[in-house]
């Protein structure tokens, strides 16, 4: 890791080189601009013509061409000063102030190759210097010497954003031409305890420029441990992804079977459910379809089943009406009625009566949906005859609206739920009993509730009301007509007693139809 940051800085020190670089050729093409400003160069023509160094003549152009040199000044944000030196060795500037020292060198420089812009190894001032001669065209004689020098903190701000500790640009000889530090330029570059510090160097092909970057090995190891905690929290974070995806994907194999081993503890209980979202299409997903199919034919394996035993009973009970005269069994009873009223006796009277009105009711033809209102004159029938053996010990009340009572429902299906009322409840206290039918739309279907104040229910190992054999006819009866949405349940009423609710689609008998 150590090494591969090194490499890193090393390539960001030619990066930074290359950028320096760029900036000092800007100077040279506008020093090349310089040159070839018309302006200047026919003052410097004059200067190189005149052979007396004429001052008034030189003083009259100086204004004029140190204003042209600011403009070129303002053009770079590196440049600090232009100075231009004609023929007869005056200067013309763009400067605060006049300040150059080293132009003795600068114009030996210069004169050894007249054709290039030349970067001096020294500072002027501690800046940055370079000079090229300008010749006359006509003669390729020298007629004066441009020198431009740089803003050294400009310089220093460029390559303030590299983050080394301390960055250097040196001559071949190792004298500071440049450092943030301005007190460090024009003294030589001392090399640092290599113990702690790492250097880095690299030589310019184009101004031929050292430049020396310095970073503390703590720094290096700063970054090490800090791409060693970058790479543990990577590590951490990918373990913690791959951990939620292991969860996800094992949760779209386990829920699935989960629920289907679910579903397949209530199938063997009898209670058929299929599995529904299945979201996949792998193994798991077809064997949840597949489940789904079998629940399907086992509905409708048992769906044929109850209505062939359904067709049986029917079958049954009309071979019974056939054997039965109704003529008859009316006759007979009327004739015991009139005999009863011979001897004198009128409950019996009644009965008789009622139990004529019960059978008559019991083997009519016609269809086997009947209105409710018929159903409840049924259910009068019942207790009314029924009152004669309990007396004062039964009462009971009918609480539903005339609406609700041209609902149409299956005929004799609430007699059953009445005797066992009366049987299991009412039968096994000493005190008055009271039967409550009532009946109410619940989500658009309709609720006949039965309700008594007797012993109780009768409660299995597992805490549930178990049905008994009348009470699981009505409920097979209303799912084979209606579905499994419809049917009975049994709870315990609040003080005392049971409550039997019905549910039951709404359906209205057309007036065509007979009742």
């Amino acid at each position: 890791m150590e090494t591969k940051i090194t490499d890193s800085k090393k390539q960001s020190l030619v990066e930074m080189v290359d950028k320096i670089d760029g900036y000092l050729r800007d100077v040279t093409l506008q020093a090349a601009q310089i040159q070839r400003d018309d302006s200047i160069a026919t003052a410097l023509r004059e200067d190189f013509t005149s052979t007396d160094k004429n001052q008034e003549s030189f003083t009259s152009r100086g204004k004029r061409v140190n204003e042209r040199l600011s403009e070129w000044k303002l053009r770079s944000e590196f440049i600090d000063a232009i100075y231009l030196v004609n023929a007869n060795q005056q200067v013309y500037y763009a400067d605060s102030e006049y300040k150059l020292e080293s132009m003795l060198a600068l114009e030996a420089m210069a004169h050894e190759k007249p054709e290039a812009f030349v970067w001096a190894p020294f500072n002027d001032h501690n800046r940055l210097v370079g000079a090229k001669e300008m010749l006359h065209e006509p003669t390729g004689k020298k007629i004066g010497l441009l020198i431009v020098m740089l803003n050294p903190e400009r310089i220093a701000k460029a390559y303030s954003t590299y983050g080394s500790q301390e960055f250097f640009m040196t001559n071949a000889g190792g004298l500071i031409l440049s450092n943030a530090n301005q007190q460090q330029i024009g003294t030589r570059f001392r090399l640092p305890d290599t113990k702690n510090t790492v250097l880095l160097e690299r030589v310019s092909d184009y101004s031929g420029f050292r430049f020396i970057s310095l970073f503390s090995k703590s720094s290096f190891h700063e970054e090490i441990d800090s791409l060693a905690f970058f790479a543990l929290f990577i590590t951490a974070v990918t373990g913690l992804l791959v951990l939620i995806l292991t969860v996800i994907i094992l949760r779209r194999v386990t829920t699935p079977i989960a629920r289907l081993s679910n579903l397949m503890g209530k199938a063997q209980k009898e209670i058929y459910e299929k599995i529904d979202n299945i979201k996949t299409i792998d193994e798991v997903g077809r064997l949840c379809v597949s489940f789904n199919h079998l629940i399907t034919d086992i509905q409708n394996l048992i769906e044929k089943v109850y209505k062939v035993d359904l067709l049986n009973k029917e079958a049954e009970l009309k071979m019974i009406k056939a054997q039965i005269n109704p003529h008859f069994l009316y006759n007979t009873l009327e004739s015991v009625n009139i005999m009863a009223k011979e001897l004198g006796s009128t409950a019996i009277p009644d009965m008789i009566r009622l139990l004529a009105a019960i059978f008559r009711f019991s083997i009519s033809p016609g269809s086997d949906l009947i209105p409710l209102k018929n159903e409840l004159q049924f259910v009068l029938y019942y207790l009314q005859l029924a009152k004669y053996r309990y007396k004062e010990r039964l009462t009971w009340t009918i609480d539903v609206s005339e609406e609700l009572q041209q609902v149409i429902v299956p005929k004799l299906i609430l007699q059953p739920l009445v005797e066992n009322a009366i049987i299991h409840g009412i039968d096994l206290i000493q005190e008055q009993g009271i039967i409550k039918i009532s009946a109410y739309l619940h989500e658009y279907d309709l609720i006949v509730e039965i309700q008594d104040n007797g012993a109780g229910l009768n409660l299995s190992s597992k805490d549930h009301p178990s049905l008994g054999i009348g009470l699981n006819n009505v409920k097979q009866r209303i799912q084979l007509l209606y579905g499994r949405r419809y049917g009975l349940t049994i709870e315990p009423a609040l003080d005392c007693g049971t409550i039997v609710r019905l549910r039951l689609p709404i359906n209205l008998m057309k007036d065509d139809e007979p009742q």
